[in-house]
């Protein structure tokens, strides 16, 4: 308050060129019994809102993550997330990988993470490496920790390419996927939008992405229905999405473990320099090996109990027991096998 002017309110009074606040005060508490101060108050929270809402819906959709680009090849490179656990508050819904390519035309990028916020992280630590606008997009399969990030690139206007059964997926199950990660993370993956696939993959195809030659394929359903994984034949290296877990316990709930074996094998016989799995380290032809020893056991341990007449629930102790020397080198090996034991043992009972 400029206190020149405070001579003109009723009770002030100067002694020694000091306001009397006194009477200030008297003045003030009349004054908010009007209804002049209430609407300016009341004017001044909407505008308070108006400013702090949009900003804590940024801060929560932008959460910081702590990512780098670690290069396995020629101009290519993985994104690898540090977290072993299913999207939580610690890890702010960061916890699959992605993997990109640079070409002279752009840049293609494989699964955009578990929100729009990953997305834009991802597009910042893309920029650290090449100045080329993602032009490309493959989202692998359809859980949302792998293309929720889609929309962080529409400024580029990418095309998205998926299976018809991933492409069907998104549609329907998006939002169920916005509105999980947002409860299991307390709000750090905000409200995404959802961007949609533009192309769809239905079959093994060879295409030239900026000049670069890849193949894609379907995985039969290994991992979950419309799995894709993307090669790249001259410098050998393999995309694979959830279809590969390096040093993580794999999900099974969604899976077809006989098709998840045979798919492993194939990518085996590619003998590749690297591989970029959908969760944990870049491994190479020995983790995909590892994989497959443990899901070989998985699946003929269930397949002993379903022909001995046994219950999921029943199994479980002999599964469990045939499968326990793979621990150390797969975290989340109890909290999973527990969860997914069920839905092998539903697959086995089909192929009795």
């Amino acid at each position: 308050m400029d206190f020149r002017k405070v001579s003109r309110i009723p009770g002030y009074r100067k002694s020694q060129g000091i306001p009397n606040l006194s009477g200030l005060f008297k003045f003030l508490a009349f004054w908010q019994e009007g209804s002049i101060y209430q609407l300016i108050m009341k004017k001044l929270h909407i505008s308070l809102l108006c400013l702090i809402l949009p900003w804590l819906a940024f801060s929560n959709v932008h959460a910081s993550y702590p990512m780098k680009a670690e290069k396995v090849g020629p101009d290519v490179y993985a994104i690898i997330s540090p977290a072993r656990n299913l999207p939580d508050p610690e890890n702010k819904g960061w916890n699959s990988n992605s993997a990109f390519f640079v070409t002279p035309q752009g840049v293609l990028l494989f699964d955009t993470g578990s929100s729009q916020g990953i997305g834009e992280s991802l597009k910042k630590t893309i920029r650290s490496v090449t100045n080329k606008p993602v032009k490309w997009i493959i989202n692998s399969h359809s859980h949302g920790d792998h293309w929720l990030g889609n929309a962080a690139f529409k400024d580029t206007s990418p095309e998205i390419y998926a299976s018809e059964i991933v492409s069907e997926k998104i549609l329907t199950e998006g939002d169920d996927w916005i509105d999980r990660f947002s409860r299991m993370t307390n709000g750090s993956t905000g409200n995404s939008e959802i961007a949609l696939p533009t192309h769809q993959v239905n079959a093994k195809k060879e295409f030239l992405f900026g000049g670069r030659k890849v193949v894609m394929f379907l995985s039969n359903n290994s991992h979950s229905p419309g799995d894709i994984i993307l090669y790249m034949p001259v410098e050998k290296i393999l995309f694979t999405g959830d279809v590969v877990y390096s040093d993580r316990m794999p999900s099974t709930f969604a899976a077809d473990v006989r098709h998840w074996i045979e798919t492993l094998k194939y990518m085996e016989e590619l003998n590749p320099n690297a591989v970029v799995p959908g969760h944990g380290i870049v491994t190479d032809k020995k983790g995909l090996n590892r994989l497959r020893s443990l899901l070989t056991d998985y699946w003929d341990e269930v397949k002993i109990q379903v022909k001995a007449g046994k219950t999921a629930e029943q199994s479980l102790e002999s599964v469990e027991k045939r499968l326990k020397k793979y621990e150390p080198e797969f975290p989340g090996f109890d909290e999973k096998l527990k969860r997914d034991v069920q839905f092998v043992h539903a697959k086995a009972l089909e192929d009795k």
